[in-house]
């Protein structure tokens, strides 16, 4: 049956999205997705129900966001969201959605949406972690082009914005979102579908949304501090990788993306994780030993708080937790052959095999 989310709800939502963005969120963007949560609750109530207590043919739209997170000169806002939404909605028939999820966790955009819209929030994410490129989210659409996907996406400010609207397949809609991101500096939100909840129970990560919510609980069920990291590890069905400090950071902004390296050494060896906006793969000592999409995540290992690529320059003690693509939701679009070779290019290392 439907469950009414209140502020537990969302505490646990916001940590353990956070943990889940591996790498992409850190402090900063916590507290503003708890102010998403919090405003979304204002409007009230907002259900979340589970994919089987939706039809075959209900229509659910995912609602995301087109970014590189260490950019900061975009100006995008939730009216941005919400106009999306509505742009997707008008372009695709005009039909009141069954209702939303995120493209991937914490997903406080698709509180935001489900509230404004009077929809259900669906329990539910195109995957379970923080994944880079729409097509990684296209729940095995970047293989299909001959499948027309709608997106729609908007932001800037009142005098000088960007707002699209894209039919296409989802490998060059994605391409053209991408580019429209980088005309906004950077970021753009965006409401793509609908997709019918068979699709998506079969290429979406269902439970992703209550997994998400269940780690941060977890967590906070422990006191502040390298216990929380600890129970992050356990959740996850993986270890602490490793706990050291930060040998290097050359993560850079190379056409629309965060690219590069991060190295710790200390307890567990020298770790070197690669980064294409999010943690992708992680070797130790030369070995790999965890690739996307295994979870890859950073904590302050003082309060045991995740902390993101951009907040951890040279110097500063991290601990690195990994977990197994076996642990959590992961949609079909994660392991899509055609969502790998882009990445390797910009990275140089092999994923996919």
């Amino acid at each position: 049956m439907p469950v009414k989310l209140d502020l537990d709800a969302l505490e646990g939502a916001v940590l353990g999205g956070l943990v889940l963005s591996a790498g992409g969120s850190g402090v900063k963007r916590g507290e503003r997705n708890r102010r998403i949560g919090e405003q979304a609750l204002d409007y009230g109530p907002l259900m979340m129900v589970t994919l089987d207590e939706l039809g075959d043919d209900a229509g659910i739209i995912v609602a995301t966001g087109v970014s590189a997170p260490g950019f900061a000169k975009a100006i995008t806002s939730m009216r941005d969201s919400i106009q999306s939404a509505e742009m997707l909605i008008a372009a695709t028939g005009g039909g009141r959605p069954s209702g939303v999820m995120p493209g991937h966790v914490p997903g406080l955009m698709a509180w935001m949406q489900a509230a404004v819209l009077g929809i259900p929030l669906v329990d539910a994410a195109t995957n379970g972690r923080g994944h880079p490129t729409v097509k990684m989210g296209g729940m095995g659409l970047a293989s299909r082009p001959e499948v027309a996907v709608t997106q729609a996406g908007c932001g800037g400010a009142r005098d000088d914005r960007v707002e699209i609207v894209v039919t296409g397949s989802m490998a060059k809609t994605s391409t053209i979102m991408r580019a429209a991101s980088v005309q906004n500096g950077g970021s753009l939100y965006a409401t793509r579908g609908p997709f019918a909840a068979s699709f998506v129970r079969q290429g979406g990560a269902p439970g992703a949304m209550s997994f998400a919510t269940n780690l941060g609980r977890a967590m906070l069920a422990k006191p502040a501090g390298f216990a929380r990291v600890e129970a992050a590890a356990a959740f996850l069905e993986g270890e602490v990788l490793v706990v050291g400090r930060v040998e290097a950071n050359d993560v850079r902004y190379d056409g629309g993306f965060d690219v590069g390296r991060v190295v710790i050494a200390g307890d567990g060896g020298r770790v070197t994780l690669h980064v294409y906006n999010e943690y992708m793969a992680a070797d130790c000592d030369g070995v790999r030993v965890r690739t996307f999409p295994d979870m890859m995540g950073s904590f302050d290992p003082a309060t045991g708080a995740p902390i993101a690529i951009n907040e951890m320059p040279a110097g500063r003690e991290v601990a690195i937790v990994s977990g197994p693509r076996s642990a959590f939701p992961v949609g079909a679009g994660a392991t899509d052959p055609a969502v790998f070779p882009e990445v390797e290019e910009k990275l140089g290392v092999p994923l996919a095999p």
